[in-house]
Parts: structure tokens; sequence; C-alpha cells
């Protein structure tokens, strides 16, 4: 069973897309269940791919990403939400072999699995924040796991030494058969969709979700930064707001920044890799250590140059890729900016770019490399768990019902003790006078009945004759 913590309806995220991935491909060693809190972009992808799908819903442990003081109580708070017993009864009528929970807030799965004696495996996508409480995140994710799959080095690096649980890598993939570079004729009907003419560089930028963390204003601020001095440069914004109010101030900059018409809003596109092929430079401006960059592994595969932030995991892309030279600082604007323009200035440069981060992106996190990669962590688990891998060897639990307290036995109350002799001629007395009292008024009432019955006969009687002179008239 695999715990999905989101389930968007409009979009789906990266964190998403890769447990679909992870998914898709363990089906080869374990008929997989998907749990997700809803329906949405996810469960439908699932469910086109022959993937079972159960929605539950479950609250999320926020403070496992970026940890305060009260991180252990929340933690153990969780058993008593009410989605908590829930969670446990499908854990314990589905009986699965293994538990499988996505993204570091997902700890309630986690929680309600090892309560059944289920083993559990915790997939890491982000980089925890790390302050004096982050000592609670690394007890919680041990003693609620039994191996962990980070995915990347930055993600994995607040674990290292610190955990008795295995810990593996597994770096994300997408179908690189959707992303890759298109053809000519593709581009130039995207171009022409966005009112992109020949000699205008489309900038773009990409975001399931805006919200300050993705760096939407950081980006518009390199954007008119460029603008005095490159005419040709158009930007294409994608994403929908998450924070209102900061996409709101977004808007307002580039309106007040006299550019307004070099610059598109796009809330939502069901084909992004069109998007793609309509760019000249992919910008990725992060602005919190990322546990990957799948926006900018999505641009290198459709062959796109990236500039990006060297943000935790997005860093280490770039690195990897050989993007190095193209990642500044979190926060240096007018470094993106000089980044983007070196690349324009070198007209080949920008081409020989795309076609090095095709090939490389392809190489390196290519959808063989990451079956190889999850081929050897399954041999880890026939090495180290070989019966998480046997097939069909656990029956559903009996979930037993929750104690109730037995009663005591209800006593008879005591009788009361007699009255005394005086209270109790009282009460003789007085009952004597209420029955005389009750048989005098039955009395008068039955005097009254009498002397009213002649008086209804004789009424009776007349109105008899009255209605017998009637008839006798009419004949």
């Amino acid at each position: 069973m695999l715990f999905s913590h989101v389930s968007n309806t409009k979009s789906i995220t990266g964190a998403e897309k890769l447990l679909l991935l992870f998914c898709r491909y363990m089906s080869a060693y374990f008929n997989c269940i998907l749990v997700a809190p809803g329906e949405g972009k996810l469960t439908d992808h699932a469910r086109k791919q022959g993937i079972q799908v159960m929605i539950q819903t479950f609250p999320l442990l926020y403070g496992m990403y970026n940890p305060d003081s009260r991180l252990p109580q929340n933690a153990e708070e969780l058993r008593s939400h009410p989605d908590y017993t829930s969670v446990v009864r499908l854990i314990g009528e589905t009986a699965p072999d293994l538990v499988l929970t996505n993204t570091i807030v997902n700890a309630l799965p986690a929680i309600a699995a090892k309560s059944l004696g289920i083993p559990v495996v915790w997939k890491v996508t982000e980089v925890i924040q790390e302050n004096e409480f982050t000592t609670d995140v690394l007890n919680i994710a041990d003693f609620y796991s039994d191996w962990i799959i980070s995915i990347s080095e930055s993600a994995a690096r607040v674990f290292l030494g610190r955990i008795s649980s295995p810990i593996s890598l597994l770096p994300p993939s997408t179908d690189s058969e959707r992303l890759h570079s298109f053809s000519e004729m593709v581009r130039q009907s995207e171009r022409k969709g966005l009112r992109l003419k020949e000699e205008h560089k489309c900038i773009g930028y990409i975001s399931a979700f805006i919200h300050p963390e993705k760096g939407l204003k950081e980006f518009i601020r390199m954007a008119i930064s460029l603008c005095p001095r490159r005419p040709e440069c158009r930007f294409v914004i994608v994403g929908r707001a998450a924070d209102h109010r900061y996409y709101e101030a977004c808007l307002a900059d580039v309106r007040f920044s006299g550019y307004k018409s070099r610059f598109q809003f796009i809330p939502f596109v069901e084909s992004v890799q069109s998007v793609y092929s309509a760019m000249d430079i992919l910008v990725v401006p992060s602005m919190v250590s990322e546990g990957f960059g799948m926006t900018a592994l999505e641009g290198m595969l459709c062959g796109k140059p990236v500039v990006a932030f060297a943000s935790g995991g997005l860093g280490e892309l770039m690195v990897s890729t050989g993007n190095g030279h193209l990642a500044v600082p979190a926060g240096d604007v007018q470094g993106l900016a000089d980044k983007v323009a070196g690349l324009l200035d070198d007209p080949a440069a920008l081409a020989n770019t795309g076609f090095h981060n095709e090939a490389t992106a392809r190489a390196m996190y290519g959808i063989e490399t990451y079956q190889r990669r999850l081929d050897e962590i399954m041999n880890q688990w026939r090495t180290l768990y070989p019966h998480w891998l046997m097939p069909g060897n656990r029956a559903p639990l009996i979930l037993a019902e929750p104690e109730v307290s037995a009663q005591p036995p209800i006593e008879p109350p005591d009788e009361p003790a007699p009255a005394p002799r005086k209270a109790r001629r009282s009460r003789g007395r007085t009952s004597f006078r209420i029955r005389i009292i009750r048989k005098r008024r039955v009395k008068k009432a039955a005097k009254r009945s009498r002397k009213r019955k002649p008086g209804k006969a004789v009424r009776k009687l007349k109105l008899m004759k009255s209605a017998k002179r009637r008839r006798k008239a009419k004949r």
C-alpha cells in the first residue's frame, strides 16, 4: 500500500508524479494499491495505468518538515485523530506486506502500519529544515520506518549516521517518451499559440502551485531587469496561485513595470511538454532547498537550457548534469539575469546547452537508469528482508474492537426505614380524608348526570315530533 500525502484536482505536483512513477515500476514486484486522501489528477492517472486506488483521508504532520518544540506531542496526538482508526482499519483489512508513505510530512500511515506490525518504507522527497528540533524528526522517522528511500543526496544528508534504518538513494525520472526535444514544426505551432514571433526569445517559468518558496517574484525581478536591454525577450509564466496575496503582488510588479505586454500568465496547461517546446530558456528560481528539481529535469529532457538557483537537490541536479556554471546562490536575482543574458548573447552556446542537457539528463535520469536503481533496492530487500517480497503470505488482521469496561452490577436501592409511629398515623388519617372526598365528588357527579338525562330526552322527543310534522306537511 502506497500512501500519497495529496491528490490535487487541478494540477499534479512533482511529488505526485514521482509516486505514480514509483508505483508503476513497483508493480513488477508487488500488487500495488494507491491510497490517496481524495480524488484528483493522481488517482485518475493511476486508474488509467491499471493501479488499484483507495480513498482515505488523514492529516499531515508539517512539523516533520519544519520542526518545533511541539513535534513529539503533535505526533502522539495523531493517534487520537478521528482518521487514525480508519487508516488502521483500512491497513488491517487489506493486510499488505509493506506500507510506503510518501513525503516526510505523511507520518500517520507509518504510525498506523507500525501499530499493526507491518513493515514501513518512508519515501523522503524534501530537504528537512535543520534546527534544534531536527533530532525529533529523525527519532520519529527512525522509530516508524524500516527503510528510507531518499530522492537525492541533499534530502538524505540529514539522516546519515543519525538513524538505524537503512537509506537508499532513488533519484527521480520521468516519462522520457513524452519529454523530448520537439520538431521545429511543433515548436512553431506552440509559439504561434503564445503569440511569439520568430525574433522573440521566450524565457519560461513553470510551477504547479505558485507560492513564495517557488520564487516567482525573483523571476519577475530578473525579467524586468532584462527588459530595457533585451527588447526581444518575452516571459511565459505557467502555474496556479497557491498564495493569492503573493500572486497578486507579483502581478502588480508586472503592471507597474511598464513591460506588461511582454509577460503572459497561464494558470494551467494539460500538456506541459508543449510549453517547454516553445521556450528558449527555462528558469527555476526556487527559494528553498528542494529535494530535487523535477521542473529543471523536465526542461532538460525537452532539450532546453536551464538557469536556476543552487537550492538543495536542484543545485545537485545542475552540477550532476554539467550545468553548475548556470546555477547561482538562492536569491541572487542579478546572477540569474547575467546567466540568461550570457546565453542570449551566444546563440551557439544556447543551442549546444540544449543538446547537451537532453543527452545528459536522459543518460543520468532516464527511465532505464531509474529501473536499474530500483532493481538494486529490490536486491537489497531480498537479502535483508526476503519475506517482504514473498507473495500473498499475510492474512487480513482481525482488529479488536475497543474494550468496554464491565459495568458494576446495579444494586437495588436500600428499602427506606419504617417511619415513626406518629408519622404513620398522620399519613393514615390523610389518606382516609382523601378517600371520603373522592366518594363525595363521585356522588355529586352522578346526581348531575341523572338531572341532565331527562332534559336531553325531552329535547330529542321535541325534535322527532317536529320532523314528523314537516314530513306530513310535504305530503
